[in-house]
Parts: C-alpha cells; structure tokens; sequence
C-alpha cells in the first residue's frame, strides 16, 4: 500500500442519467486500488473529509463547485480532472467561472492531448499544473467473456454493437439509418438522455435493432455483450471515448468519426467515416466486416491500446503520481 487515501468526486446531479461519467469514476476507483491507494468514490459509504489526503474532482461543471471550495478551505490536494469536450465556443461567463475552479486545483489531469488541447484553447492553464494521463481500461476486460450471459436480455445476434446514451451528441440515429441500408441487426446500450431523440431512434429503427438500458460498467454482461458483437460503431460528434478503447482491448473492429482523439488513440487502426452521413457510416460497417486485413489491424490496435491503456501499466503510474503530488 501507498498510504495515500483519496475521495473521488463529481458534481451532484451527474448520475440523474448513468452513462460514460460512472463508469470512468468506477474504473478509476479500481485501477487505483489495485495499485495500493485507498480510495473511495463521495457517498454515504465514504469517510468525512479529513480522513483523505486530496480529491479527485471529476468535471468543471457548476454543481460540482461546492465540495471543492470544501476540499480547499481544509488545504486539501485538489486533483481536477475537467472530463469535457466544447464542440464550439463557450461563453465569457464560463470561461470565467471554470478560470476559477483551475485556480483551486492542484494538478488538472488530461486523458490525452486532444483533451488538454481542446479544454486549453478557452482556459488558461499554468504548463506546471498539467498532466496527461492515458485513459485506463480495467483489466476485467482481459479476461474470457461468458458469451452466453447475453441471452439473458437479448435474442440478438450477428449486430452491430453501439454503447453510450441516447442523444444526439452521439449521433446514433445517422448508424440506425446506417444499419437499416445494410439491412444489418443492432444493440443500442446505454439507455436514453433525450427522450425526444430517443423515440425518432426507436421509430427508425428496422425490427432487427433492439435498444437496452445502461449496463453496468467493467460488468460480466457488458463483456458478453461486447464479445457477442461483430463490430462496435461510434460515429460521435464528439470523441467516443472509454467504449472504444475498451472494444479494442477485447478485439473488435472499430467504426468512428475521425478526429484529433481519435488518431491519438486509434491512428489508423480503425475504421473512420463522417459522422454526418449514413452512407458513409454504412460504408465503414462494411468494411469494417469484410476488409481482407481486418484481423491484422484489429491486431495491431490491440497492441497498441495495451501498451498505452492497459491498468497494469497505467494504473501505477496514476499512483505514483498521485502520492508524489500529494506530499
């Protein structure tokens, strides 16, 4: 053990819809246990504020601005991990009001350099409080799927596999209209955050597409329901994320939008196509599925997701920064 102890934290109203938020703060939680840190995520189950070196803080949102003026007033080391992608200008009000929250912290702590780049082209940012630290993929996602959990809440086979909620940011409605020119089954899993968009989802959708709710993360049926998939599609206005990587830990072709995220993590490794077009979308798919090299590439981006992502490797390198910066 570290002797370090830590609370993570978000603003209040983030899991009002559970969604990629949880799941980072679950398998951030896990990675850094088993690498010899306590931690434990703010809720009735965790210690009063005095009983941890620092916080992390994930988000900037405004919600979120409380438990971290708490954190400061008792001169606790602030680890602020922002977990935002503007796709266009932001306000001067909240350049203002996020300028603040930066003050406070100690370290902010980018996934990549797409993130660092993107947050820092509105928030002046001291080059001594940055860290990039690689987004970790736990290592239960290493381990042999129960491809038979599946069944027990879907008859779907043969499909294209979307994970994240509903909403338009995600883009899911063009990959249905995708699917439904490749007359090709699909699993949507996430459940919905705009219920509007959601029933135009459900109305397009050709009967072999079935909709799920939100799954646990790093769970067993999240890893059957990945391993029973052909190929996991993506196409999001903003970065995939988490998913992504975590497909590619368990070999599955990838279909995305292109982007500075996405060739950081994925170069050429994947199947790209615009996130604007349907055709284009279903183009990918199809590809993805038939390319004569597919197996290779998959291959390769296995390999290079492990190097990069893997908790084995990550995971102590969080640690050891954490307890260097907490002293």
């Amino acid at each position: 053990m570290t002797g370090l102890k830590l609370i993570l934290t978000t603003y209040s109203t983030a899991f009002t819809v559970s969604g990629g938020g949880e799941s980072e703060l679950v398998q951030v939680a896990e990675i850094l246990k088993a690498s010899g840190v306590h931690v434990d995520i703010y809720g009735i189950g965790s210690r009063p504020l005095s009983f941890y070196d620092g916080i992390i803080h994930f988000s900037v949102h405004a919600d979120g601005h409380a438990i971290l003026r708490e954190a400061a007033v008792r001169s606790k080391r602030i680890f602020l991990w922002p977990n935002v992608w503007w796709l266009g200008p932001i306000s001067a009000s909240e350049i203002e009001r996020i300028q603040g929250i930066t003050r406070v912290a100690h370290k902010l702590l980018f996934k990549s350099k797409a993130e660092l780049d993107n947050f820092t082209q509105y928030i002046r940012v001291p080059s001594e409080k940055i860290e990039i630290l690689p987004t970790c993929v736990s290592n239960r996602f290493l381990a042999p799927a129960d491809k038979d959990l599946l069944s027990t809440v879907s008859n779907s086979s043969e499909f294209a596999l979307c994970l994240g909620l509903i909403e338009p940011v995600k883009n899911q409605l063009q990959t249905i209209r995708a699917l439904n020119d490749l007359h090709l089954d699909g699993l949507f899993v996430g459940g919905a955050r705009d219920e509007d968009y959601y029933r135009q989802c459900v109305a397009e959708a050709h009967p072999g597409i079935v909709f799920l709710p939100f799954v646990q993360p790093c769970s067993a049926l999240l890893r059957s329901i990945i391993a029973n998939s052909r190929v996991m599609v993506e196409p999001s206005i903003d970065p995939p994320g988490r998913s992504s990587l975590e497909g590619a830990i368990m070999q599955k072709p990838l279909v995305m939008s292109d982007g500075p995220w996405q060739r950081e993590h994925f170069g050429d490794g994947v199947w790209y196509a615009s996130a604007e077009s349907a055709h284009a979308i279903a183009g990918a798919i199809s590809s993805a599925l038939n390319d004569p090299g597919r197996d290779a590439k998959v291959a390769a981006t296995y390999d290079r997701v492990m190097a990069c992502h893997s908790a084995s490797v990550i995971g102590p390198q969080i640690a050891a920064l954490l307890a260097r910066e907490s002293i």
